[in-house]
């Protein structure tokens, strides 16, 4: 019966065929690692070769293959990011290499969950930031004083009522839950990230419903309320990972937001391409039930129209221009698109937008 021969590994090949020891330099050809870098892996005490003696060829560094063998895995541990510090346990046995990659994969995972956290969150700030720096490190101003209207409302502090009435299993179990969204955010990675992006946001608006009130897929400032500085839930989350969690989780919301409002004005104004106008110039009774929808959904707390007046009809329509200048900015964003639709992209366009906005400040209706 034949036996399968064994693989020959490099270090076989370069003991074989590499004439011993060898000199900085010939170290360096063969393996790529710069001179300096030897030097530094040196002085550090972690690859530690002969010296030809003094007085001898200068004193030079020669190198054995065991000291290859040694360099080929500082070479490996820094290619997985650990510093010079941490190597000389694991080269010398005193902590378990696998126990130290695994560690060590725990944290670029949450390395790159953070730096997807942050790519997520630059893409809502090009939306909404005018200046986006500003944005980045602040937040918009913007929705959050929109977003203050709802937390000053009844319907909001009635929250507060309904958890004073949860027993402690039943406040553990209401955490546990929230803690476990978080976790789904936390763990998007791959391919259609932005598939799992809309279903953790399913999630987080079916657990709001559950313990706030309920909304609809539409409304934008109530879930955005919970994770505004300070409150419960960002502290919460900020625990579960970092401080930048809670900027990612509204940024979530917000780009999922996005896309549904998109698609529903799309259907209600029935346009058939992006680049048409506004369908046979909507009347003004359509505009404004358009801009009462619109207000309405997102969350903000408007009156019926009969009790309107001239003051909370202008701040309705600021409130939509607003809403409608984000959709503008993501429509106008390429890249931001195609990651949140791949193909089938929303039928209304920038023109369209553009032109409700115009018919919605035109309109006097307190003249």
């Amino acid at each position: 019966m034949s036996r399968r021969r064994k693989a020959t590994t490099s270090n076989e090949l370069i003991r074989e065929n590499c004439e011993w020891p060898m000199t900085v330099g010939e170290v360096a050809k063969l393996t790529g690692v710069t001179p300096r870098a030897l030097q530094i892996y040196d002085e550090r005490g972690l690859l530690c070769p002969t010296r030809s003696g003094e007085g001898v060829a200068n004193n030079r560094k020669l190198y054995m293959p065991e000291d290859i063998d040694r360099l080929k895995q500082i070479v490996v541990l820094k290619d997985y990011g650990f510093d010079l510090k941490e190597m000389a346990p694991i080269l010398d046995g005193e902590v378990d290499v696998l126990e130290a990659l695994d560690e060590r994969l725990k944290e670029l995972q949450a390395e790159e969950n953070y730096l997807k956290s942050l790519i997520l969150f630059a893409r809502y700030a090009q939306v909404v930031g005018e200046d986006i720096f500003e944005t980045l490190a602040f937040g918009t101003s913007e929705v959050d004083a929109f977003a203050e209207f709802l937390r000053e409302s009844p319907v909001y502090n009635d929250r507060q009522q309904r958890w004073e009435n949860f027993d402690d299993a039943g406040f553990e179990r209401l955490w546990d839950d929230f803690g476990a969204i978080v976790l789904r955010f936390l763990s998007i990675t791959g391919d259609n990230t932005f598939e799992q992006v809309e279903e953790a946001v399913a999630q987080l608006r079916a657990w709001f419903g559950e313990n706030y009130f309920e909304i609809d897929d539409l409304d934008l400032l109530a879930p955005w309320v919970m994770f505004e500085d300070g409150s419960e839930e960002a502290e919460f989350a900020q625990a579960i990972s970092d401080e930048s969690t809670p900027g990612f989780l509204q940024a979530s919301v917000f780009l999922v937001w996005l896309k549904k409002m998109l698609a529903e004005l799309s259907a209600r104004i029935g346009a058939q391409t992006a680049e048409e106008s506004v369908p046979g110039n909507l009347t003004e009774n359509e505009v404004v039930r358009l801009v009462h929808f619109v207000c309405q959904a997102v969350g903000y707390p408007v009156m019926e129209v009969a009790q309107l007046d001239r003051e909370k009809w202008e701040d309705m329509v600021e409130f939509f221009t607003t809403i409608l200048t984000y959709l503008i900015a993501a429509i106008d964003d390429d890249e931001l698109m195609e990651e949140m639709y791949h193909d089938n992209q929303p039928i209304i366009g920038i023109s369209c937008l553009e032109q409700l906005i115009d018919q919605a400040r035109a309109l006097e209706l307190f003249a």
